[in-house]
């Protein structure tokens, strides 16, 4: 019997009980970045609707005149004079070069976000062992850049890779399809994780985890996706506070995400296989 998303919440709260300050830290580089994306979106929705009630409230016709063609001429010989001013007073050199710093900025972000993909997956990995070992776990910012070593790196870096090829491919055909492979694929990196603990990962092609997720997710992505909409209103909150409530939601979130790992697989990726076992006993006792 699987638990229900309010008692995944609930777990998740009690794991964080007195912690939340070290869990604010672990997830305040991603959160810091989401709070200043918050904001420029909440000024920028603030002044769209600023100049849509600013418009509504003026009279573009100005009904109480009368139109005469002198006045159209006018206001079109105005209009001819303003553009004009406006070429000749433009430095298309100052131009030039701005659009270059845009186009720097689009070479920026994808680093960005794939460093910032790599901190959230080892958060994720902290707040697992933080829902299996509570207070036995410590929670410290360093744990966020976990998955930069010269062991989890590389097949981290594989699997999310072809996670990105997969749901790629698959809007291409349609958005629903993407949509579904993205919960189907979604538990992958937690399964290498736990498969990581007492196996040999080397020797596993990056596909296995992603079709181990797969299995795994069978008759449980619509549990996923109501816990992402039950988060909806948090989201709100962070919007209405300009992102300052993220700090909190974040580790909330995450928290709650393990938790419902945790519960699926439970002890399906922890424990060795027979085989891997016997492997492990011929080794010991090949001296």
């Amino acid at each position: 019997m699987y638990k229900t998303s309010s008692q995944l919440k609930r777990e998740a709260k009690d794991s964080l009980r007195g912690r939340w300050k070290d869990a604010v830290l672990l997830n305040l580089i991603p959160s810091i970045i989401q709070i200043i994306g918050m904001f420029f979106v909440a000024l920028f929705t603030i002044g769209i609707i600023f100049l849509m009630s600013f418009f509504m409230a003026t009279d573009f016709g100005s009904s109480s005149k009368e139109y005469s063609p002198e006045s159209s001429e006018s206001i079109r010989s105005d209009i001819k004079n303003e553009i004009n001013d406006n070429l000749d007073s433009t430095d298309f050199e100052d131009l030039f070069d701005n659009t270059n710093v845009g186009f720097t900025s689009y070479g920026i972000t994808p680093i960005i976000s794939f460093v910032l993909s790599f901190l959230t997956i080892g958060i994720a990995f902290t707040f697992l062992d933080v829902i299996r070992k509570r207070e036995e776990q410590p929670i410290e910012f360093k744990d966020a850049f976990r998955v930069f070593n010269g062991i989890d790196f590389v097949p981290v870096f594989l699997i999310n890779l072809l996670m990105y090829i997969f749901k790629t491919l698959w809007s291409f055909a349609l958005v629903i399809p993407a949509f579904v492979k993205h919960y189907s694929y979604s538990q992958s990196n937690f399964i290498y994780k736990d498969l990581a603990e007492h196996s040999d990962v080397r020797s596993m092609g990056a596909t296995t985890f992603i079709t181990e997720s797969r299995s795994l997710m069978k008759g449980h992505k619509g549990r996923l996706f109501w816990i992402d909409l039950s988060f909806i209103g948090w989201y709100l909150l962070g919007f209405m506070t300009f992102g300052i409530a993220m700090l909190w939601v974040n580790p909330y979130m995450s928290a709650t995400k393990a938790a419902f790992y945790n519960d699926l697989a439970k002890d399906r990726f922890l424990i060795p296989t027979n085989a891997e076992a016997q492997e492990d006993d011929e080794e010991w006792t090949s001296f």
